[in-house]
């Protein structure tokens, strides 16, 4: 075979796979394989950060309408080193004050904040750090980095669309208005989860914890996984 009808029957390969997936697209589309209701929510009026906080509190809160109590919370909160007991009493809360969502027990006393930054916005000026001082600091004893590796409950996990994402210092830095015994860099230290890695993990392990029977809930969450790949 010369260089010709080496090239022709390259080309000729090239083709055919071109036809053959652009056929498997048709045929996907006709049986429905990729309507998804965050992408025409998207396509209409926009997924701004507050409503993914509110998409992540509907899975995270244990009286939403999906009906499954706090699994999908023990299943988020197990990714962070939290286990749930039979006697707690969690709420979760999105979009109140400045935080994005919150998660909060009572007793023992446990505060979990979610920093949302799943449309690529910046940090705000000492933003974590404010966080942490608005809802975690109670003492001098809470000022201190080692206070937090006997007192996992008190986390601020900083989620981004991926790990290109980076966490500005200046997020984490004391205000210039705060007093000065407080510590100058922020504590705790943050998770970084993403949408592309860790929640999409968890997402998986709320559609597996489920029974198959609850196609209309499992579609649900492999939509809304399925959508935050490409945030």
């Amino acid at each position: 075979m010369n260089k010709i009808e080496l090239y022709s029957a390259v080309i000729n390969d090239m083709v055919s796979i071109a036809r053959q997936v652009k056929e498997e697209r048709q045929n996907n589309v006709r049986k429905g394989k990729y309507i998804n209701v965050f992408t025409l929510w998207n396509h209409f009026s926009g997924l701004t950060e507050p409503i993914h906080s509110r998409i992540l509190h509907f899975f995270l809160s244990s009286d939403s309408m999906h009906g499954q109590g706090y699994l999908f919370l023990a299943l988020f909160l197990k990714r962070i080193g939290i286990d749930i007991q039979e006697c707690d009493e969690w709420v979760t809360t999105a979009e109140i004050g400045r935080v994005d969502v919150m998660l909060k027990r009572f007793h023992p006393r446990s505060v979990i904040i979610i920093e949302n930054k799943s449309n690529w916005a910046g940090d705000q000026p000492n933003q974590l750090y404010r966080y942490w001082f608005e809802n975690i600091h109670r003492s001098e004893e809470d000022c201190h980095s080692d206070f937090y590796d006997s007192h996992p409950e008190y986390k601020i996990v900083y989620l981004v669309p991926n790990k290109d994402k980076q966490l500005s210092d200046n997020s984490m830095e004391r205000p210039i208005d705060y007093p000065e015994n407080l510590p100058p860099i922020l504590p705790i230290k943050p998770y970084i989860f993403s949408f592309e890695e860790e929640i999409s993990d968890w997402l998986n392990e709320c559609i597996e914890s489920l029974p198959k029977e609850n196609t209309p809930l499992i579609n649900l969450i492999y939509q809304y996984k399925e959508y935050c790949k490409n945030l």
